[in-house]
């Protein structure tokens, strides 16, 4: 894509197994008018890694980075605990941000953000690129239109792999930079789900360590209900063995169910209605699309559509402030959890431990 001959700087904050997913992104070469300035890494190594990369600068100082380069985009892919303090020094100088899920740790931190912002009409939103799957979009058409009628259960699954050396590092399942299976791999569908069905009323959730070992949870499993009366469940484990099995989401309505499946929510696995249309019989070719990997393909439509509203100047903060919704569910699994009781969102339950 052009951007009508504007060149827009792009920066890159964190230069590990997501720097290197966008890395391929771009290397694409659908995107092009864009310049990546810099990089940046407290580790010296990586942040050399890929500035050889993209034939750019290094650095292994944020604030070093943004006082030296001219930014119009900072990517942040740094650890989740990280992304306040990145994206508030950011926005701060001016410079729109994409960052990596979650938007913060903490409610409060996130709107914060947005809030900042705000006030400086900046671009600031949080990689939720599931968003962008043809078979995400397609499910939302659906629920639009009513296809559903009445929805009566929703059912989202994660039986993903991680053996214990992906806990090993230094900020993976530790409670103030990632939390468990929750908030960091099953955030994607959880956020699905609020996304396409939300808001939700109340929570009640349990998380375990079955397997592996790491101050949070390898695996949840939880009841809530959907302020339009909906019923859903959610199970989530990267104590599966000996790979990733499932990441979907089902929906039973009066009128129909689907089931959207794949590797990151990618593939229409089922697709039946009562009033049937002539597309369904195609349906699952059209909108199914193949992946490699959990990231999947998505962040390339991401990056195209934050690309576009900073070169149009239109900023439109709804998807931010729903990627902070789904935070404050996160919170809400964690907290009634600790409690051991079912929890009401609308008293903004917080975790005691998450980003502590």
């Amino acid at each position: 894509m052009k951007l009508k001959n504007q060149k827009i700087n792009i920066a890159i904050v964190g230069c590990g197994r997501v720097a290197e997913h966008y890395y391929k992104i771009f290397k694409i070469g659908k995107i092009s008018n864009i310049n990546i300035t810099g990089v940046c890494d407290k580790k010296l190594k990586k942040a050399k890694l890929f500035a050889s990369k993209y034939k750019s600068e290094w650095f292994t100082s944020l604030e070093k980075m943004l006082n030296s380069l001219d930014i119009d985009l900072l990517i942040i892919c740094t650890p989740s605990g990280l992304h306040y303090s990145h994206a508030k020094k950011s926005l701060k100088k001016n410079i729109n941000v994409l960052v990596e899920k979650p938007i913060s740790m903490i409610p409060a931190q996130g709107e914060e953000l947005i809030k900042i912002a705000k006030k400086n009409n900046l671009y600031f939103a949080v990689a939720f690129q599931n968003r962008y799957n043809q078979a995400i979009i397609c499910l939302k058409d659906a629920i639009l239109k009513k296809r559903f009628g009445k929805i009566i259960t929703i059912a989202v699954v994660l039986r993903w792999c991680r053996y214990q050396k992906y806990y090993n590092d230094e900020w993976h399942g530790t409670w103030k930079n990632d939390g468990g299976v929750i908030n960091q791999q099953a955030i994607h569908h959880v956020d699905a789900l609020n996304w396409l069905f939300g808001p939700i009323k109340s929570v009640n959730a349990i998380i375990k360590n079955r397997l592996n070992k790491l101050q949070a949870e390898d695996t949840l499993v939880s009841s809530l209900e959907l302020f339009n009366g909906s019923l859903c469940t959610v199970e989530a484990t990267t104590a599966a063995r000996p790979k990733d099995y499932e990441a979907s989401i089902s929906v039973i309505g009066e009128k129909g169910h689907a089931k959207i499946g794949g590797i990151a929510l990618n593939e229409i696995i089922e697709w039946e209605f009562i009033n049937k249309k002539k597309q369904d019989k195609k349906v699952k070719k059209l909108y199914s699309q193949k992946f490699d990997n959990g990231y999947g393909l998505s962040h390339l439509p991401l990056i195209i559509d934050a690309l576009k509203k900073i070169s149009l100047k239109k900023k439109n903060y709804s998807s931010t402030v729903s990627a902070l919704e789904t935070t404050k569910v996160i919170h809400a699994f964690y907290s009634s959890s600790e409690k051991k009781k079912m929890i009401l969102l609308k008293n903004k339950p917080q975790s005691k431990k998450l980003g502590k």
